[in-house]
């Protein structure tokens, strides 16, 4: 009888063992339990962190957009002081304008390397393109005033060979030779010029005056459009000045033992391209 209550007794023991039960309970997966234990306090933690790589990581990128920018902007600078046929008082305005972009830029840059708040540093940095326009106007503007300046050069290397070329026609006719179609590739070579000096004069006073447009969509639309057309005027003055070149060369051919030679006015035209960038 005692036998039968102390294995009835063990029994009973053994099946309420913490033991037992814990060898019966299921296993608990270490990473459900991990992220079970995981509180407010911790993930606002961890989503900052986030947050400030992201951060980090755009700031990093705007001050590489800046900085190239800027870069840019110097060696403008540097191309248009040495300009020879560009007025000191434009010199003036254009360096002016252009210490005025990077003054600003470096202002901008040390703003958002503060930043801490997501949304005001994308504001800012949307601010690279859309407020200062440093590839779609400012850069543009110092093409074409570098443009001009060289048109300029060729149109009077251009007008003194034109000068010496019609001497040398007009020899020839007092020599008895048939000068009629040296005279009127004369003619358009002289028109063909003085179209290239108008056309690059005209593309610089149409984009001088013109200014950043600060997020103005109007002044934005009115800014490309004079950018586009001063373009087009640098384009149309450059074709005009290959069209003289081939002239020049017809009146070389025609009167053989001119003199005059167009070495150094023939490859001239080709540094004459402006280009212009979206942003």
């Amino acid at each position: 009888m005692n036998k039968i209550l102390t294995s009835t007794f063990l029994g009973a023991l053994i099946v309420a063992s913490p033991l037992v039960v814990f060898a019966q309970t299921p296993a608990v997966d270490a990473g459900a339990s991990s992220k079970a234990n995981v509180g407010p306090a911790e993930s606002a933690i961890k989503a900052k962190a986030g947050t400030t790589a992201s951060i980090a990581k755009t700031i990093a990128r705007a001050d590489t957009e800046i900085t190239r920018r800027i870069t840019n902007l110097h060696q403008a600078s540097i191309r248009i002081s040495a300009t020879k046929n560009i007025s000191a008082e434009q010199k003036t305005s254009i360096a002016a304008s252009i210490s005025t972009e990077i003054a600003n830029l470096t202002a901008l840059k040390t703003k958002i390397d503060a930043d801490t708040d997501a949304a005001a540093l994308k504001t800012d940095v949307q601010s690279i393109t859309d407020n200062y326009r440093v590839y779609a106007l400012v850069l543009p503007q110092n093409h074409i005033v570098a443009a001009t300046d060289r048109i300029t050069t060729i149109v009077a290397q251009m007008q003194q060979l034109g000068t010496k070329l019609n001497t040398r026609i007009t020899e020839a006719q007092a020599a008895g030779k048939n000068v009629t179609a040296a005279q009127a590739t004369y003619t358009d070579m002289l028109a063909k010029v003085a179209d290239a000096s108008t056309q690059s004069q005209a593309a610089l006073t149409e984009t001088q005056g013109l200014k950043p447009d600060n997020g103005d969509a109007a002044v934005k639309t009115s800014n490309d459009a004079a950018i586009k057309d001063a373009v087009t005027k640098i384009k149309a003055a450059t074709a005009d000045l290959k069209a003289a070149r081939t002239d020049l060369k017809f009146i070389l051919a025609a009167i053989k033992g001119v003199g005059a030679s167009a070495k150094g006015v023939a490859t001239s035209t080709a540094s004459t391209t402006v280009k212009v960038n979206a942003q």
